[in-house]
């Protein structure tokens, strides 16, 4: 470098042409001083300091002469011929004198006045860099040559490096990095630096692969390849290499730490191991220590050996801590789980108590259940023997539980029993039909059981009796519904207010009963203490049927008074319109077809003298009290208490009490000045002063005719018991006699006097049946003018 500045320096004093421009050439070699030579940056940094130098003299001293123009100057895209010196022919190419009056021709700062005879003020200076430019080049090629001796300093301190002092391998690596990209010089201390990250690199790769748990592979002297683990020693021996490196790896604490826990981890395995019975937990716990130790331990196949008997033994204890659950399987499952442990005393001991227990066992199994299955069966005390000897036994045996079980129930059996029959109220048929079948169920002997057995089938006879005697053929009601009072009374008829009714029975004051049906009936007798307590609920749905029937009656009533319209009716079973032959109940006082009601019993006309009922209200066959009263007295002979007995007594008093009435009012009618009989029950006030007669209902039809309902004419085909002018109480009194579930010549009487016997205000005499024309009339009402047909059947009480 010296020397071809000394070169060009001697070319100008020769005028001779240069072959290149020297300084071009240093600048562009300081443009790229990251990748030249260490030692040619240092050839190239001292030129430019003289190549500085002296073009800085040169710009002062030209500045000096003259104030001149200076402009920047691309020399780098010249040729060379075009950018040599008029004078000294050298190359430019930091700068050169232009001059307006020679276009293409220039001079070096050197030969300023040897351009042209113009004055020097018209001269332009041209560079290619100013100063500011050239001395940052410089200082990168002078960065260059000293960034080898900084870094081979570096270099020597992190390999000469100890303990706490050394650097990661990152360092290293970028020290490697570093000589490649600036090219340093391949000399021994950049080989030995790359041998020592080499080996740090393996380490650190093989020690994250030990703690990513992945195993190293080697290879065997056959050849072949084989997985295994590092043991303990060779775990501590590459920890101890870890840390001997000249550098620091990241893994080196943790793989200490990993050698720490697996030495720890053996300390406690041979303390576990030498104890005579160690918990499962502990050994589970070791062995889950032992999964995040990627190395091999030669305790671990013993510590899952003396694991599997823990677990076995601790089955075993808990098993006895719970006869409950230590069945016989339980036991065969232990014992063939122990045959197949290793041999150890513990379990040999566990073993042999568990063998004499299952023999034990088996032998009261066997033994239990065929004392439950003995026919005939065993007393009480025969098997109470056996099942104090079952109790001592830790162990669930099913037929030992239920050979237990049944003595138990069976004294609770016979205590029941000895207090149902030596107690002094009636027994409920509830009650003893529960103990005979609970009695039945038990595999014991039970001496009461024949006795309670043939009371409960002298109840069902009975009950069938009085089935066949109440009920009607094919009746879709129960004994008890038709002994009951009724609760529900025209459930889809519109609710009206009910008449108040007197109150007959005299009870104390207590918490109303709900009795909306059947069930809570049924279910009021069943709880009963006593039957005044039974009779004091059925008083009490007498009132409720007496109110509802009251209400229905009055409902019907109204909806058949000419006022309404017909076509909008809805009246009978089939909830149709009236039309043609009508029959009227005379309970509910509702309007049924003749058709519609044609599989009754048998039709008014026919039965002449008895009350006519729908077949809602028909539920009984009404035997003859003289028919019933044995019935009452069979069941006081068995001495039973059921709901359908209760019901029937409170029939027989209902009955009697209505007989009573039904006397007295026919009594204090006789008794009476000389009139009609019943005639002071009608009332003042009827309607326009006057009575109805009894073919007042049978001509329905014709005096809707008569108010316009020319359209939908019916009339009745039986004559009904007039309402009109009827008081109150011989109105109930009727009702409660058609409710009756049974039969009495009152009822057909005081039917008969009601229906016949009313006397008119106007001569005090009765009134017959109407005769003539008007009353004949209702049978010609139709719309069309033809004779109704005549209705089939009916239902006569």
């Amino acid at each position: 470098m010296p020397l071809g500045r000394q070169c060009v320096d001697h070319y100008r004093i020769l005028q001779r042409y240069c072959v290149f421009s020297h300084d071009e050439l240093v600048c562009k070699m300081a443009c790229k001083a990251r990748s030249l030579d260490v030692v040619l940056a240092s050839a190239v940094q001292k030129d430019m300091v003289l190549m500085i130098c002296q073009e800085k003299e040169l710009r002062e001293k030209v500045r000096k002469m003259v104030r001149v123009t200076c402009e920047q100057a691309e020399y780098d895209l010249l040729q060379d011929d075009e950018r040599q010196c008029y004078k000294c022919k050298t190359t430019c190419y930091l700068s050169a004198i232009t001059c307006p009056c020679s276009p293409g021709a220039l001079v070096c700062l050197h030969h300023i006045q040897d351009l042209c005879s113009c004055p020097m003020s018209n001269y332009t200076l041209n560079y290619r860099f100013t100063l500011d430019d050239l001395y940052p080049m410089m200082n990168a090629v002078k960065q260059r040559a000293e960034s080898y001796d900084q870094w081979a300093s570096t270099v020597t301190q992190i390999l000469e490096a100890k303990l706490d002092k050394k650097r990661s391998l990152a360092v290293f690596r970028s020290m490697i990095e570093e000589s490649e990209v600036k090219t340093f010089p391949d000399n021994d201390l950049l080989r030995h630096l790359r041998l020592v990250t080499q080996d740090a690199e393996k380490c650190s790769s093989v020690a994250q692969q030990l703690l990513n748990g992945k195993r190293q592979t080697r290879y065997r002297s056959g050849g072949g390849k084989s997985q295994n683990q590092l043991t303990v020693e060779e775990l501590k021996s590459f920890v101890r290499q870890l840390y001997n490196l000249p550098c620091c790896i990241s893994q080196a604490p943790l793989l200490k730490e990993l050698l720490n826990r697996a030495e720890d981890f053996q300390q406690h395995s041979e303390k576990a191991l030498r104890g005579e019975a160690p918990g499962p937990e502990e050994l589970q716990a070791l062995l889950e220590a032992s999964a995040e130790l990627d190395v091999r331990l030669p305790e671990l196949p013993r510590l899952r050996e003396r694991l599997e008997q823990a677990r076995w033994l601790e089955a075993s204890q808990r098993a006895g801590a719970a006869p409950a659950g230590l069945g016989l399987d339980a036991m065969r499952r232990l014992i063939d789980q122990g045959v197949g442990l290793a041999p150890h005393p513990s379990v040999e001991r566990a073993m042999a108590r568990l063998q004499e227990l299952l023999t034990v066992s088996e032998h009261w199994e066997d033994r239990a259940h065929g004392l439950l299955k003995a026919r005939p069966p065993h007393c009480v005390e025969t098997l109470a023997v056996a099942v104090q000897e079952v109790e001592s036994i830790p162990a669930y045996l099913p037929n030992c539980l239920l050979l237990q079980d049944s003595v138990a129930r069976a004294r609770e059996w016979l205590q029941e029993a000895e207090a149902l029959q030596l107690g002094g109220r009636i027994p409920v048929l509830d009650s003893l039909s529960d103990l005979v079948v609970r009695g039945r169920a038990l595999p014991v002997l039970l001496g009461p059981l024949p006795r309670l057995e043939a009371l409960v089938s002298e109840v069902q006879a009975w009950k069938e009796s009085a089935a066949k005697t109440f009920l009607l053929k094919n009746s879709p009601y129960t004994l008890l519904e038709v002994l009951c009072p009724r609760c529900e009374v025209g459930a889809g008829s519109p609710r009206r207010k009910a008449k108040k009714l007197k109150d007959p029975v005299q009870h104390g004051k207590k918490k109303p009963l709900k009795l909306d049906c059947l069930s809570d009936v049924e279910r009021a007798l069943c709880d009963s203490k006593d039957s005044a307590s039974a009779m004091a609920t059925l008083a009490e749905v007498r009132l409720k049927e007496m109110e509802a029937l009251s209400a229905l009656r009055s409902a019907n009533e109204s909806k058949l008074l000419p006022a309404a319209d017909s076509g909008a009716l809805r009246v009978c079973v089939c909830q149709r319109p009236p039309g043609g032959a009508m029959l009227q109940c005379e309970l509910c006082r509702d309007a049924f077809h003749s058709d519609c009601v044609a599989g009754s019993e048998a039709p008014a006309d026919e039965a002449p003298g008895r009350a006519w009922l729908c077949p809602p209200c028909r539920r009984s066959e009404k035997p003859a009290l003289d028919k019933v009263l044995p019935l009452l007295a069979a069941l006081q002979r068995i001495r039973v208490r059921l709901p359908e007995g209760d019901a029937l007594r409170y029939v027989i008093e209902r009955t009697v009490s209505w007989q009573r009435r039904a006397r007295l009012v026919s009594s204090s009618s006789s008794s009476s000045r000389p009139s009609p009989p019943l005639s002071r029950w009608t009332s003042a006030g009827a309607v326009d002063g006057k009575v109805a007669s009894p073919g007042t209902a049978a001509c329905l039809g014709q005096e809707w005719n008569r108010a316009g309902q020319s359209q939908t004419s019916f009339y009745t085909q039986q004559p009904c018991i007039p309402l009109q002018g009827l008081s109150q109480e011989l109105e109930e009194l009727m009702v409660e006699g058609l409710l009756l579930p049974v039969s009495l010549p009152e009822i057909q009487q005081l039917y008969h006097v009601l229906l016949n016997g009313l006397a008119s205000p106007a001569d005090g005499s009765a009134s017959p049946r109407p005769q003539g024309p008007d009353c004949d009339q209702h049978k010609q009402c139709n719309s069309q003018g033809r004779s109704p047909p005549r209705a089939r059947t009916g239902s006569p009480v």
